[in-house]
């Protein structure tokens, strides 16, 4: 009974889904930094590039290798010289072979660089595009934040605004209800109940399509702080009990050089190491070397007799390479990288204007939002007491159907520009403090 117990257990554990709560837009970003897949890849990728400094060091460091070489001479050359050096008669040749057709080399290196300036300035080079690939990850990390700031407040909109269409769809049963009573008793025509109906069911619909709108933006937010569809995420923040009071002064602010411009920044600095680079290979290099052989010859293959000699072979000596003429390849390679190094500063120069368009914009639209919202919230108000107010008269017969819905459609609109309005102060506030750090 027990492992039954247990059993059961144990199955009903592994269906149940992991369950997140987020509290407010700064856990929401804290868990996204953490844990979306792509800032993962990109901090792994990171450490992967790393080892580009060990490549890039190898060239100004001792190289020792062995190799071996195993030659078979099948053609050996041949000399004539007179018989008379040999014994022989005089005005006869006698044919000499020079070498063995079997040679076994066995052979140890080590060089080292002594001057290499565009080796040097590899290193530099390498260093850099680290210092790129850093900033990308920065604007990586811009991206998926502000990303992740729209859609859960966008998360927390569609669900503030599936409360209200309840709302507004338990009114309009209400007026169904009220419609339908008075049209059994004749006293009104078809044509107002069918208006009114068509009403709650268009109100029905908007609820529907609300909630798909939920799920879909709930299901974004699961992706960007990097849960699995199947787990259960809960926003625990109602975005309208968020407090206003704190967020003037956000637009005095002065927001920190974006990681943008940063990355173009980095690209100006590569490009000038590449042009400084390709000029250093008109430089000489310089490199030390030395070399140990031993070698057999052998008449037939039998290098395993050790009764037969090895000979030694060893020289050390430096190596000077001067390029004198490279078919036009140098000055190709410093002219690309002088217009390369022109387009990086010109992209340079348009991104920084971007990014302060960009960042006034954010600025402005926040403002205005910050401004708009008291007023917003009050015509909300107001026109909720005017709905209720409106179906009291409409129930009592005071007022004509027309003149409900015309207070009804006001209604409508004002908690659009309400909640529009409101999703846009804490996302634009958002927007800055990211962009100010905090």
């Amino acid at each position: 009974m027990k492992r039954l117990v247990l059993f059961f257990l144990c199955g009903v554990s592994s269906n149940l889904s992991a369950q997140t709560y987020v509290a407010n837009v700064q856990e929401a970003l804290s868990l996204a930094r953490r844990n979306n897949p792509e800032l993962v890849n990109a901090r792994q990728n990171l450490v992967v590039q790393e080892q580009q400094k060990t490549a890039a060091r190898a060239n100004l460091l001792p190289q020792v290798r062995l190799y071996g070489n195993l030659d078979y001479n099948y053609a050996l050359p041949v000399q004539l010289v007179p018989a008379e050096f040999l014994g022989g008669r005089p005005g006869e040749f006698q044919t000499l072979r020079f070498g063995l057709p079997w040679f076994l080399t066995a052979t140890g290196e080590a060089t080292v660089p002594v001057v290499n300036r565009p080796a040097r300035a590899d290193i530099a080079i390498t260093n850099q595009n680290l210092q790129i690939l850093d900033s990308q990850n920065l604007v990586l990390h811009d991206e998926i934040s502000t990303q992740t700031a729209r859609v859960y407040h966008a998360t927390l909109l569609t669900r503030a605004a599936i409360d209200i269409t309840q709302q507004n769809l338990s009114a309009a049963d209400t007026l169904t209800q009220i419609a339908k009573a008075r049209l059994d008793k004749g006293q009104i025509e078809p044509l107002e109940y069918n208006r009114i109906r068509s009403v709650q069911l268009t109100t029905a619909d908007v609820l529907y399509q609300n909630r798909l709108s939920f799920v879909r933006n709930l299901n974004q937010l699961k992706l960007l702080l990097g849960l699995a569809p199947t787990d259960s995420l809960v926003l625990t923040e109602n975005l309208a009990n968020r407090p206003i009071n704190g967020l003037a002064g956000t637009d005095t602010l002065a927001p920190a050089e974006r990681p943008q411009v940063t990355l173009r920044q980095a690209q100006v600095e590569l490009a000038k190491l590449q042009v400084n680079r390709e000029r250093l290979t008109r430089w000489p290099t310089v490199s030390g070397y030395i070399r140990y052989s031993q070698q057999a010859q052998r008449d037939q293959f039998n290098f395993l007799n050790v009764d037969q000699r090895w000979f030694t072979i060893g020289v050390a000596g430096l190596q000077f390479n001067f390029p004198l003429y490279a078919g036009g390849l140098r000055n190709s390679n410093i002219a690309r990288a002088k217009l390369q190094l022109k387009l990086d500063q010109a992209e340079l120069d348009y991104e920084r204007n971007r990014q302060q368009t960009d960042n006034e914009d954010i600025r402005n639209t926040y403002n205005q939002a910050v401004q708009s919202l008291d007023l917003n919230r009050q015509n909300y108000e107001l026109n909720a007491q005017n709905v209720q107010i409106a179906l009291v008269k409409y129930r009592s017969g005071l007022f004509a159907y027309d003149q409900y819905l015309n207070v009804f459609n006001e209604s409508l609109t004002a908690q659009n520009r309400y909640l529009n309005n409101l999703s846009n102060v804490f996302i634009n506030q958002t927007i800055l403090q990211i962009r100010n750090g905090k």
